[in-house]
């Protein structure tokens, strides 16, 4: 059975070591049936011949696999012509398969090597791989040399490298040749969360981090760009508005004066002050962590893993953190400026109970209501609730149980949900991998789903009611849609930045 990266305890047995002219890998990798994305043209044997190749088995919604982004991106850039990447995409939901969304995919995590979709687990096999996240390594010739799970690698996958760089004799075609062309951008790149603020310096403003873009824009309800956040510099720079840098920042959480965003990528939780119109950092390091018994920790000495998602509790005094990276719930203390885990022990798993022995699976989504915390696990595509001390589940089985059916626990399903949001009665959701919009009835304990047009959201990140429409956060078709909940019709928001 193909099973997920586990936290940080996974084991393999190594198998035989390849040569390009001889093994199934090596005939598998370079068939001519292979289907080669993010690269200007197919990839052929002469291409890794003379170089190292480091073969990556990812799936795109893993956060494990997400975390291995930046240490091939510095692999890249030491060793230049001489290493070869190659990100073999085996996907492990249905919704992942598609060509076009794993590019779309590629494009968020800023992935420049050349990507194989192998949803029919062709490659995988040949290479007798076992779980997301896998890395192997080929020397110059096509000799395994080395494999790697899970992630935090990077020291021992350089010095490997180091190690064999004299079997890397370099082949004829250079590797700027297998570049795709980098595509025009629209006003919107990746949009993931949508928010409200009644009460700024600008009035009423609907709030959406425009990921693709490290920024967040404050917009009329019709559109009307009010204010920008960020540069659009890649980076994690406290200055105003203007200088203030992020990385791929996704959940945000507004309050009185200001909004908490979760910048995903920088490992940060960062305040927007609306009065002195300044970006500071609150929480984190900037290096990822590894924590997992956090208790009143200082926020600004303690690293955290992947926040993915913000928001304030009742007491307007907690900020609850959806901590996606080592699948927990956590929380800053607003007063104390101290962080603590709050649900999960880090297993990747669905054990309802206790909070504090309680397990989640990447947490993506937080919605609190009175005396509940809703949030969503996207990896068990499930919807659960943290009640009291105790963590519930209203939607979802397990880490491999996923689909599109309504009705009630446990026969409903989801795919990867990442977005909800809640009111009295019922909460919607974007149910991201089945592009859709799923309603949940939190007195019935029914979920339905609203009916659209086919293909009118292409993984929507997050939904907001709003004036009576359901506001989405279309993220790979790069806008923010308009859904009418009693007809099912979906518009684009025009956007207008002044």
């Amino acid at each position: 059975m193909r099973t997920l990266f586990f936290a940080l305890i996974l084991f393999f047995s190594c198998a035989p070591a390849f040569a390009y002219d001889a093994v199934e890998g090596h005939k598998v990798l370079f068939d001519p049936k292979v289907e080669w994305l993010n690269t200007a043209r197919p990839l052929k044997t002469e291409d890794a011949a003379g170089r190292i190749v480091l073969l990556d088995f990812w799936t795109y919604g893993c956060i494990n696999c997400m975390h291995i982004v930046p240490d091939l991106k510095k692999l890249e850039a030491e060793f230049d012509e001489k290493l070869l990447v190659i990100g073999v995409h085996s996907a492990k939901f249905a919704g992942e398969k598609g060509s076009a969304r794993i590019l779309s995919a590629a494009k968020r995590f800023g992935i420049t090597h050349p990507v194989i979709n192998d949803s029919s687990f062709d490659v995988w096999d040949s290479f007798h791989v076992n779980a997301w996240p896998t890395l192997v390594l080929l020397d110059g010739k096509g000799a395994e040399l080395e494999r790697y799970s899970g992630e935090g690698h990077y020291e021992d996958i350089k010095d490997d490298i180091a190690d064999n760089l004299s079997s890397a004799t370099g082949a004829a075609a250079p590797l700027k040749s297998l570049q795709a062309e980098k595509d025009k951008t629209s006003t919107l790149l990746f949009p993931a969360r949508l928010g409200f603020a009644s009460d700024t310096p600008w009035g009423e403003l609907l709030f959406v981090t425009d990921s693709g873009h490290n920024r967040l824009l404050g917009m009329t309800v019709d559109g009307k760009v009010k204010i920008t956040i960020g540069s659009g510099a890649e980076g994690a720079q406290d200055s105003d508005f203007s200088k203030a840098s992020f990385h791929n920042p996704r959940g945000f959480g507004i309050v009185k004066g200001g909004i908490y965003v979760a910048d995903t990528e920088n490992h940060l939780i960062r305040f927007i002050d609306f009065d002195k119109k300044t970006v500071t950092t609150v929480a984190g390091t900037g290096k990822q962590g590894y924590e997992r018994k956090a208790k009143s920790e200082a926020a600004l000495e303690t690293p955290i893993s992947s926040p993915w998602d913000v928001k304030i509790m009742p007491d307007k005094k907690t900020l609850a953190i959806a901590m996606a990276g080592t699948h927990q719930l956590w929380t800053y203390d607003t007063v104390e400026k101290t962080v603590s885990v709050l649900a999960g022990t880090g297993k990747e798993f669905i054990d309802d109970g206790d909070a504090a022995s309680s397990s989640l699976s990447q947490p993506s989504g937080l919605a609190p209501w009175g005396d509940t915390l809703y949030f969503l696990d996207a990896e068990t595509s499930s919807l659960r609730a943290l009640k009291f001390g105790q963590v519930s589940t209203l939607v979802g089985t397990g880490l491999f149980d996923f689909g599109l059916i309504d009705g009630s626990y446990p026969k409903s399903r989801m795919q990867h949900a990442q977005g909800l949001d809640v009111d009295a009665g019922r909460i919607v959701i974007a149910d991201t991998y089945n592009n859709a919009i799923r309603l949940y009835d939190t007195a019935t304990g029914v979920l339905s789903t609203l009916k659209t047009a086919p293909d009118a959201l292409d993984e929507p990140g997050d939904v907001l009611q709003l004036n009576g429409k359901i506001f989405v956060a279309d993220t790979n078709h790069n806008r923010i849609a308009v859904a009418d909940p009693k007809t099912g019709v979906i518009t684009a928001l025009p956007i207008k930045i002044q």
